[in-house]
């Protein structure tokens, strides 16, 4: 398969879902799923090159759950999300990044307007590409634009910027997190000591050491 036939099936997708008079709320869906493809194309083919097996990473993934507490405590997930949420997290603890991501996108056909489930899209995504990928945004935009005055989606996507390694990018979605936080909420202040810590690496890595001086 090549960007043309990428491309091309796209297009073909797109206009069979306007044949078939599906509804537009699913289409980001069927993006979302496109976009994952297409990325995994990009990121692991080598033109004019037959494909290999690839195996699928089994390398666990600690999840931290102080995180899952904090999403569950901005996100107040219905039952149905909280089941989908953890089928995620068991299946990124064990590794698998790949299958946490087709089982959310499963889970998001029948709710498609579920912000804490296109957040966790999005987290899992960046982990699946080791870094905030055009799949991985897609999926946090989608979030944010569900739940605007929610701090959960800017805040997952900084912590998507920080363990792909690039702390100073997460401070912009940190403040915003911040600023549409309830002043009186539990986790105001996890969000805030984030936010001093990204300050204090940005002065420590601003610190240059002093020059010999020739003799």
């Amino acid at each position: 398969m090549n960007l043309v036939t990428l491309a091309v099936l796209g297009m073909t997708t797109a206009g069979l879902l306007w044949w078939l008079g599906i509804g537009r709320s699913l289409w980001t869906l069927v993006g979302a799923a496109l976009m994952l493809g297409a990325t995994g194309f990009v990121l692991q083919s080598v033109r004019h090159q037959p494909g290999t097996p690839v195996r699928a990473s089994t390398v666990p993934i600690a999840v931290d759950p102080g995180m899952v507490a904090f999403r569950n405590a901005v996100f107040a997930p219905q039952e149905r999300a909280v089941l989908a949420l953890a089928s995620a997290d068991g299946r990124v603890g064990t590794g698998d990044t790949h299958a946490a991501a087709q089982g959310l996108l499963h889970d998001l056909r029948t709710r498609p307007d579920d912000a804490a489930l296109w957040t966790e899209l999005g987290y899992v995504l960046a982990l699946h590409d080791h870094g905030v990928s055009p799949a991985a945004k897609f999926a946090f935009r989608r979030a944010v634009t569900l739940a605007p005055a929610t701090p959960g989606p800017a805040f997952f996507l900084g912590m998507a910027y920080v363990d792909a390694g690039e702390v100073a990018a997460a401070r912009p979605y940190w403040d915003y997190a911040l600023a549409v936080t309830p002043r009186d909420a539990p986790y105001r202040a996890d969000i805030a000591e984030r936010i001093a810590a990204v300050d204090q690496f940005a002065r420590m890595t601003a610190i240059k050491p002093a020059g010999r001086t020739a003799r």
